[in-house]
């Protein structure tokens, strides 16, 4: 890639990589700072599970509600200014969380928790602006470039949220503040082609819940969606209590919880890489490989709610993000394929607000962590991925009769 043209593109990565680092870099330094912190301190253990609960949830909250949003904005502004939009509040929103660790004001961490879920969802924008500015031959090439992006965010984020806030809670947070001001300064100065306002802007807050609405008079996008939010609510159910685990049993630092995370990133990565492409050269169409997943990753989130060494908690978590990662694709392209291309936007769409709901709902229960084990929470994430199995099997039979 020439100089001119890393310099075109630069700004856009950054938004890619700050989407994805964003949100890893915050689980290992919230579980840290309620179980850990000044907060752990502060307040009683009811209290501060249901403060924990609100930090993971409010995130989603703001992400499904933003989402229509940033859409919306981007018609109406323009791509570049709703990056910079969003990465204006991103920043104001890290300011208020670290504001809240200087002063001890939890509510302020909670505000910022939720004005970062509203400006999330930034690397649709920026890909597709990235697809706007390459020529037709080379959107492979920059695909590849944003998909290597994204994986170096899906590391980084837990890894070095984990490791600066072992050592101060507010590093992390300055350090994603920085990188959000320094975007934001790249994408002033840039300019992309064929940027520019298409409508007056329009806000209705039902948006989100008319997406939903839409599916009831498209009877095929049902199972796969059905398939997709069982198989994303098990999982982070599992991904927010497998790190309160590893810290309430294992004694894990903030630190250790951001290499665990990390680790587990890896286990993406190679599911990624090298996972799916072998399971679908030995299983063949998309739906066995989207069984097999569900079937392996179910069953591995229930093994870890057994009396296992920690070693053994860290190999699990590899297995399980591989085998995440097949039912991932197979399930995400099974909603794309049940639409006509016109509608696929749209599909896809439905597929994040489910999303979006899986983080709140698993968000929420960490709330009844002083009523409940956290084991018994990682047995229940495992047999919801496994009831996803059941529209999955419908989606398969549906593809298996004739036309």
């Amino acid at each position: 890639m020439d100089s001119a043209l890393l310099r075109t593109r630069l700004p856009l990565f950054l938004a890619v990589f700050i989407d994805i680092f964003s949100f890893g870099l915050m689980y290992p330094l919230i579980v840290g700072l309620f179980h850990g912190g000044w907060v752990a301190q502060t307040y009683a253990a009811a209290a501060r599970d249901a403060f924990l609960s609100l930090s993971f949830s409010l995130f989603p909250v703001g992400m499904f509600f933003g989402a229509s949003l940033l859409g919306d904005l981007s018609d109406a502004l323009g791509r570049r200014r709703t990056l910079m939009f969003c990465m204006g509040g991103l920043a104001i929103g890290y300011g208020l969380m670290w504001t809240s660790l200087e002063l001890r004001f939890i509510w302020l961490f909670l505000a910022g928790r939720l004005l970062s879920g509203l400006m999330a969802g930034t690397a649709p924008i920026a890909q597709a602006t990235m697809m706007d500015t390459a020529a037709p031959d080379q959107r492979s090439a920059a695909m590849a470039a944003l998909t290597l992006v994204n994986t170096v965010g899906l590391v980084a984020g837990p890894a070095i949220g984990g490791v600066l806030g072992h050592w101060d809670f507010r590093l992390p947070l300055g350090l994603a503040l920085l990188l959000c001001l320094a975007t934001l300064l790249a994408l002033a100065s840039a300019r992309f082609a064929g940027d520019v306002p298409r409508r007056a802007f329009r806000f209705d807050w039902r948006q989100p819940f008319l997406l939903f609405a839409r599916v009831a008079a498209r009877p095929a996008v049902v199972a796969p969606v059905a398939a997709f939010f069982l198989f994303q609510f098990g999982f982070l159910i599992y991904y927010t209590f497998i790190l309160i685990e590893m810290q309430r049993t294992y004694g894990f630092s903030t630190a250790g919880l951001g290499l665990f995370s990390m680790v587990m990133g890896i286990g993406f990565v190679i599911g990624t890489s090298f996972g799916y492409k072998a399971a679908s050269k030995l299983l063949g169409p998309d739906w066995r490989v989207a069984v097999a997943g569900l079937v392996l990753c179910g069953l591995l989130v229930i093994a870890t709610a057994l009396p296992i060494p920690a070693w053994a908690q860290v190999v699990m978590t590899v297995l399980i993000a591989v085998s995440n990662v097949l039912a991932f694709v197979t399930l995400l392209a099974a909603i794309s394929a049940s639409v006509e291309e016109a509608e696929q936007g749209w599909a896809l769409g439905v597929g994040n607000a489910g999303v979006a709901l899986a983080v709140f709902g698993a968000g929420l229960l960490s709330s009844l962590l002083s009523l409940i084990p956290s084991d018994a929470f990682l047995v229940a994430s495992g047999l919801v991925i496994l009831a996803a199995i059941i529209p999955t099997r419908l989606l398969a039979a549906r593809q298996r009769a004739p036309a």
